[in-house]
């Protein structure tokens, strides 16, 4: 169904020339609309339009170079190209999750038309479909993603490819489900940063390098998704949650050495990806994109990623992930511009006989029942303002907060209103086992309270 050629395609055919900001993906649409509608082919449209509209994005999103769209019209069906200066071939990434919010657009173009693939280009690459008189396929799940299989394509790499030279680097101990967690935040961030600089510019900050952080971030999604697929094949992965837990996490091998071979051109990516990323995370914190900053464990493991492929590659020893049981994730917030606190009325809290905890949408502790304290050797005082994962034994924190960033991501919510035998961490180290149900409060400015009630498991 989906090819991958090399040369150009020398017919005529209506033209159209885009920038990679925002709007292209309007103009592309009314563009080919009208040449539809005016060809006497509107039973098309719905079909071409979409699938162009999800080209021409990925274009943006991916490419960041200017676009050329062309539209070759004939009796039986209208063959769509959009072309970039960009040689980087899209990449399969895997099954996308029912939860993900991005990842899907290729196979729905695949879906809606009745071919579709990519051409190599001198400099460049062109992505093209063809919709027409008879249906698109009536294709299941499998061939969706197999009409993107960029193996499939790949079989004659190119002398570049063959020749190019690579250093190994091994990411010791990386924690697969707080990277899957990492890799939505890291789509989101990186999609809403390149929409936001194609209409403000970075500012008083140099723009960082796009095409370069978005090649960083594909090389370890690549890399980690082809060693869980082994994993789950093999029968080795696991659920990061205790048996009956209600969450979603997709089931992963414990940890990872994950094993890179970086191109010597992509030696400085990973440093690209690291300001794309930290300026995605400024802006998210200051609510100049939608999408949420990222809590600490996220932006740490990305941090410590990037810095061992960078440090390894000028020679120094591969260091392993520290964990997510390290003291400073659950210190006092005092070190991230946070949003204030809610404004809420905390005595349905503080006056509460019974074991209750509040966390506002940045996982920080807002407030403690007297209690649910006395139970974990807190005083109250000393705990508001930490973050949840101080009541969280260390080997749950990861999938608590990969499973936080998910629901703040997409809104999903498997755990609110429904009973749950946990484990509470003591301040002293020890572990309660209790019973948790958890509840979302909405604040008069439109930010959620989190409200955890807590007691222990008598005997």
């Amino acid at each position: 169904m989906s090819s991958i050629s090399a040369g150009t395609d020398p017919r005529p055919g209506a033209v159209l020339r885009l920038p990679p900001t925002a709007r292209s993906a309007g103009e592309a649409r009314r563009f080919l609309r009208a040449l539809l509608e005016q060809a006497g082919r509107a039973g098309w449209v719905d079909g071409a339009e979409l699938a162009l509209s999800e080209v021409v994005t990925n274009g943006v999103l991916h490419a960041h170079t200017d676009l050329v769209v062309r539209v070759h019209l004939s009796d039986h069906e209208v063959e769509v190209e959009v072309q970039d200066a960009n040689p980087v071939l899209p990449v399969q990434r895997g099954s996308a999750d029912v939860e993900a919010t991005t990842g899907r657009g290729l196979d729905l173009v695949a879906a809606l038309t009745r071919d579709c693939g990519v051409r190599a280009e001198p400099g460049g690459k062109v992505v093209w479909f063809t919709v027409g008189d008879s249906p698109a396929a009536d294709l299941d799940e499998h061939d969706l993603l197999a009409a993107w299989d960029i193996d499939g394509w790949d079989a004659d790499p190119t002398p570049e490819t063959i020749t190019e030279m690579s250093t190994e680097v091994v990411l010791r101990g990386l924690p697969p489900t707080l990277w899957l967690a990492v890799r939505e935040h890291h789509q989101a961030l990186l999609r809403e940063l390149v929409l936001y600089l194609a209409e403000h510019g970075p500012g008083a900050a140099s723009a960082p390098d796009l095409p370069a952080a978005d090649e960083a971030r594909a090389l370890v999604w690549t890399a980690l998704t082809a060693v869980v697929d082994r994993a789950r094949e093999q029968g080795t992965a696991r659920s990061p949650l205790p048996p009956g837990h209600p969450a979603s996490l997709p089931e992963v091998p414990e940890t990872v050495d994950l094993v890179l071979h970086v191109p010597q051109r992509l030696g400085a990516a990973f440093g690209a990806l690291q300001d794309a990323l930290d300026l995605g995370e400024r802006l998210a914190l200051l609510d100049l994109l939608l999408v949420r900053p990222g809590l600490p464990e996220v932006v740490a493991v990305r941090a410590w990623a990037c810095e061992q492929v960078v440090a390894q590659l000028a020679g120094v020893p591969a260091a392993p992930w520290a964990g997510a049981d390290q003291e400073h994730f659950t210190d006092l917030v005092h070190d991230r511009a946070d949003p204030e606190l809610p404004q809420w009325d905390a005595s349905v809290v503080i006056g509460s006989d019974r074991g209750v905890v509040a966390a506002d949408d940045a996982n920080r502790i807002i407030a403690i029942s007297e209690p649910l304290a006395r139970t974990t050797g807190w005083d109250p005082a000393d705990l508001v303002g930490r973050r949840v994962v101080a009541l969280i034994p260390p080997a749950l924190r990861e999938a608590h907060v990969a499973g936080f960033t998910r629901h703040l991501s997409t809104g999903q919510a498997h755990v609110l209103g429904v009973a749950l035998e946990l484990p509470v961490l003591c301040r002293d180290g020890s572990e309660v086992l209790c019973h948790f149900l958890v509840e979302r409060a909405d604040v008069s400015n439109g930010r959620p309270v989190y409200l955890a009630w807590i007691s222990p498991i008598e005997g």
